[in-house]
């Protein structure tokens, strides 16, 4: 017990120890970094970028990394390029982390709903504000865990850096043996500072999981608002009377010929409409007619064969001659287009509180300071009667509340028209009613609204306008008489449907 008390606190071995967490530190940092970059490589959607990253990491991860290292500390001196141990073992061991790194941080940016990067991309963030704000900090919490066990697996790899003659922990501890022959107290020792070490790293492992989680987050989110001035919490907005005639204002939103095809079908076909300011145009059809696909066309979500879209003069997703603009310009573009919109399975970041979440648009798109930010999204929130739930994450709230929330958040924007993808159709029945009394709301203010629903009992309440759209195409449009006086075939077909389905949901309210 004497020598292995001895050895455990012998300087000589917790030097080595220092050598290996060097290592440790410096091939895990690389492999990170590097790994970032190989993840969104393997998951290009050009194949001359994914196919050689995706052959790198089969290959490195399907080979030794002693045989790497003794292949690296050999051959690179047959370039002339005469390397240390230690550089040697550390790009090696850098180099074989990165395979492993590439594919955990790839599982851990595939895990975050898709929904939310969609959103964050309507709302004009750019690419890199998408990752830092929306992506990583929720692929982190799926990434930890794997990431933890693999630090302590490259801990103890940092061992096979003896065999190329880096003087860390482990040959230390053979070369003690080989002088006193102690095997048992002396290896003992050398393996009680790896277990020493690797329970420090399951400590910050700990930590990490700990910040990261969404209780965590909510309680902190709740201590932060309760230190709040109480001049940070502002009266709710009063909504104003709706001051726009829709028969003599002019056109905020023009669409011209759009046409949209995915896969060779055609989902929009020479689709036109002309929106006035004010106007709460309301849109019907089968589910697959077009009107997802038309509200996401307006935010240039999805790419048009032709076509244009206007909003007073901005042309949205091209250029004045229906050019695509490129990827990396649509982020301002949409930015600029005063354009809000809601989503149907609510698409609220998880990571983020109910204010956070509605704070997110002013501060990330729009660079507003965070009290003017934090001002705005609680007026918004006790406009959709949500103040009390400032503080609460997405999986605190009910369906209703988190589509409130998408509400406030577009709200806070200030948008010139606001866009409802199904804002019901992913809600319990009873839950139905708060968020169309909500949108019955905004529709007596001067906002513009385009609105998707199954709903003709609330499109009659609340339309200006009904649009009927069937396989792609805008087959009637008018007044929300229409609805009892449908002038097509096929109108008055989706009317007696929709009708006979809505009739036992009435019936059970």
């Amino acid at each position: 017990m004497d020598d292995f008390l001895k050895y455990l606190t012998f300087p000589y071995l917790w030097e080595g120890a220092v050598i290996a967490v060097q290592l440790l530190i410096g091939a895990l940092a690389g492999g990170i970094v590097i790994g970032f970059f190989l993840a969104l490589a393997s998951s290009s959607k050009h194949g001359f970028i994914r196919v050689p990253v995706k052959i790198y990491i089969y290959t490195l991860r399907g080979t030794p990394v002693l045989l790497q290292l003794i292949l690296l500390y050999n051959v690179l001196p047959e370039f002339g390029l005469r390397l240390s141990p230690f550089t040697s073992a550390l790009i090696a061991l850098m180099i074989n982390e990165t395979a492993f790194c590439a594919e955990i941080i790839r599982g851990g940016i595939m895990a975050t709903d898709r929904d939310q990067s969609m959103a964050a991309q309507a709302f004009g963030y750019s690419r890199s504000k998408e990752m830092i704000h929306v992506v990583i900090p929720q692929a982190l919490r799926a990434i930890l865990p794997t990431m933890g066990n693999e630090t302590v697996g490259l801990l103890k790899s940092t061992s096979l850096a003896s065999v190329v003659g880096v003087n860390e922990l482990t040959m230390r501890g053979q070369a003690i043996v080989s002088q006193n022959f102690l095997f048992i107290p002396v290896l003992v020792a050398s393996g009680g500072i790896y277990l020493i070490l690797s329970t420090l790293l399951a400590g910050g492992q700990w930590w990490l999981e700990k910040f990261y989680n969404l209780d965590e987050r909510a309680r902190r989110a709740r201590a932060r608002l309760a230190k709040l001035p109480p001049e940070a919490d502002v009266m709710p907005m009063q909504l104003p009377k709706r001051r726009w005639d829709t028969q003599t204002a002019a056109p905020v939103l023009e669409v011209n010929q759009l046409c949209v095809d995915y896969a060779g079908k055609a989902v929009l076909k020479s689709l036109s409409l002309t929106v006035r300011r004010g106007e709460v145009v309301v849109l019907l059809g089968r589910s697959g007619s077009g009107k997802s696909t038309l509200l996401k066309s307006i935010l240039a979500l999805t790419p048009r064969s032709s076509g244009t879209i206007q909003t007073e003069g901005h042309f949205m997703g091209s250029d004045e001659n229906g050019r695509a603009l490129a990827q990396r310009h649509l982020p301002v573009n949409r930015a600029k287009s005063g354009i809000g919109i809601v989503f149907q399975h609510f698409a609220l970041f998880d990571h983020l509180t109910a204010l956070e979440n509605v704070m997110s648009i002013l501060l990330r798109v729009q660079g507003a300071q965070p009290e003017i930010a934090r001002g705005k999204a609680m007026r918004a929130l006790k406009m959709v009667g949500l103040g009390d739930f400032a503080a609460s994450l997405p999986h605190e709230l009910s369906g209703g509340q988190k589509q409130r929330v998408g509400i406030a958040r577009a709200l806070a924007a200030e948008p010139q028209i606001l866009l409802f993808d199904e804002p019901t159709s992913a809600l319990d029945p009873e839950l139905v009613r708060e968020v169309n009394q909500t949108m019955r709301s905004l529709a007596q203010t001067g906002i513009t609204m385009i609105i998707s629903t199954h709903d003709i009992a609330f499109a009659a309440g609340v339309a200006d306008r009904v649009v009927f759209l069937q396989d792609g195409a805008l087959i009637e449009e008018g007044p929300p008489t229409m609805l009892q006086n449908p002038q097509t075939p096929a109108f008055a077909t989706f009317l007696e449907h929709e009708n006979a389905a809505e009739a036992p949901h009435a019936n059970a309210l």
